[in-house]
């Protein structure tokens, strides 16, 4: 006989419609137009023009007397040839879609391999968690190869999954993501994921078999091709380019320095960059503990967990650039523990959540009104000194997409029966509520105060219109090499030492005028300018 059990939890009702506009206005934040800012996009919008305008492939540069090393040419392919196909005219707009649709292919096979994980409808929850990363948000919203390598992972780990069931599919998807993991700053991540899958064999039996073996000599003999191609052809077109560009890319541990402070310093830079899957992970592996190597997936997870964090200590460079895709796993072991989590800290998660995200939307909105009325007036002269050229213009859509993720914030938040998987999605929509609130409402004004536009163009009437213009840098592959061959077309001459440059002006930047009157005594000022945000200007200055 059935009684009535009034403990039974009330039956979840899924919204899917909720996690497909969540995820597609936060990555329309990701999308919004507005001029290159620093650090990366200033030089991969100047190099994909370099690449379009003079058809050079091979070897990326602003200067063709010197390539630019700091990111890997397959980058920059990837934005020239879709730009070059479909015959888009405005790089920095085209660039900024283009990666746009890359956050999205990546939030999408996500969300799959999170789906075939062992755990209760597991996609939409890694979906939740992944874009309330803040290290996924850091690497999606600019222009930058992390976003790239971390769609590689992805997808390694999505082929990894469906080898026995589509092994054709997953060889091409396993040769794609090692060519994406390969375009990180330094070979590091791509000599973890090459280990990876030789060690999986050894210690899991899952990893014996004939589909594995298909999986792994199929798609790195792919990948080995296509790179060992390029090397080729690179090594043949400039030799000396092709050594330094192995030196720097194969080259990336460096054991003279301090690897316990490296480490402090990495456990510092995760306890943010991780939140809040950081915490989940943690929950993950007390609730499953042994069982959580049932699953072959995360078990892999684990183990580029570790080697990230091994490698990282003892790499050369940011340890940002080196540790960013550790992100991807952390979200999968983060996924499959959400409903178990304890009530008093989904409160606590989504109180916290409520509080924070309700506060930034709201000074969101406060900086857009004191931009329109100039009211409270203290807020419209701090946002004026930081923009003073900054014009405020009226546009319907800022205030309808305002209206839109609010409502959906708002909606998302009131619902009643909140537990984990809830609290996360919350959580979500709040990251997404934040963003798309500045990124609609203040996006004018951030790019008038992290835009290299106006101060490029003030420049230009001082600017010698001589036949063949010849302008010396101090210095190879500086922000202004980028900023001035994107806007104006100029290609500055890299120099070591100005005063023996045979050009009549010269772009440096120092912290003032005094300085340059100094350092530069056989050479008179004839333009400076910065941005607010900058802590040095720029000088045109020219000859005696």
């Amino acid at each position: 006989m059935l009684t009535n059990n009034k403990n039974v939890k009330p039956k979840r009702k899924d919204r899917p419609w909720i996690l497909f506009l969540t995820a597609l206005l936060w990555v329309c934040g990701s999308c919004f137009f507005h001029d290159p800012w620093e650090p990366y996009e200033p030089f991969v919008v100047a190099i994909v023009k370099s690449i379009l305008s003079s058809n050079s492939w091979l070897i990326p540069y602003i200067n063709p007397s010197f390539p630019y090393l700091d990111l890997q040419p397959f980058y920059f392919w990837i934005f020239a040839i879709i730009i070059k196909v479909l015959h888009l005219s405005d790089i920095s707009h085209a660039v900024r879609i283009i990666n746009g649709l890359i956050v999205l292919t990546l939030i999408y096979v996500m969300s799959r391999v999170g789906r075939n994980l062992l755990a209760y409808k597991n996609g939409r929850t890694t979906t939740m968690i992944l874009i309330s990363t803040v290290g996924f948000i850091n690497c999606a919203y600019q222009i930058s190869p992390k976003i790239v390598v971390m769609l590689g992972f992805v997808l390694y780990l999505f082929a990894l999954q469906r080898m026995k069931y589509k092994p054709g599919l997953s060889i091409a998807t396993m040769a794609l993501a090692l060519v994406f993991i390969s375009i990180n700053f330094t070979a590091q991540n791509l000599y973890i994921a090459l280990f990876v899958l030789l060690v999986l064999p050894i210690i899991n039996s899952h990893w014996r078999c004939k589909e594995y073996l298909m999986l792994t000599f199929g798609g790195v003999s792919i990948f080995l091709l296509f790179f060992i191609s390029y090397a080729w052809q690179l090594r043949s077109v400039d030799q000396v380019f092709f050594n330094v560009w192995a030196i720097q890319y194969m080259h990336f541990v460096n054991l003279n320095q301090d690897i316990l402070a490296r480490y402090l310093q990495m456990l510092v830079m995760l306890s943010w960059y991780l939140i809040p899957c950081g915490l989940l992970v943690i929950w993950s592996l007390y609730k499953r503990k042994k069982e959580i190597f049932l699953d072959p997936i995360l078990t892999v997870g684990l183990i580029l967990i570790f080697l990230m964090i091994l490698v990282s200590g003892i790499s050369k460079g940011f340890l940002e650039n080196a540790l960013f895709p550790i992100v991807i796993p952390m979200v999968l072991l983060a996924s499959v523990e959400v409903d178990s989590i304890k009530i008093h800290f989904v409160s606590l998660l989504n109180w916290f959540s409520i509080t924070v995200f309700g506060f930034a939307g709201l000074v969101a909105a406060a900086l857009y009104f004191s931009l329109d009325f100039h009211k409270p007036v203290e807020l419209y002269n701090l946002a004026k000194r930081f923009a003073p050229n900054y014009e405020f213009r009226f546009y319907i859509w800022q205030l309808l997409l305002a209206a839109l993720i609010t409502l959906i914030w708002l909606f998302m938040v009131t619902r009643k029966h909140i537990r984990g998987r809830e609290a996360i999605s919350n959580w979500a929509s709040g990251t997404t509520f934040v963003l798309v609130m500045f990124m609609s409402l203040c996006i004018p004004w951030f790019n008038s105060v992290l835009s290299f536009k106006s101060l490029v163009q003030s420049s230009v009437p001082y600017i010698n219109k001589s036949e063949e213009i010849c302008i010396a840098s101090f210095g190879e592959n500086k922000i202004q090499n980028a900023i001035w061959y994107y806007y104006t077309g100029l290609v500055l001459q890299p120099e070591n030492d100005i005063d023996v440059t045979s050009c009549q002006q010269a772009i440096v930047t120092a912290p003032n005028k005094e300085i340059v009157n100094i350092e530069y005594d056989k050479w008179r000022v004839v333009w400076s300018g910065k941005r607010s945000v900058d802590k040095r200007e720029y000088f045109l200055i020219e000859r005696n």
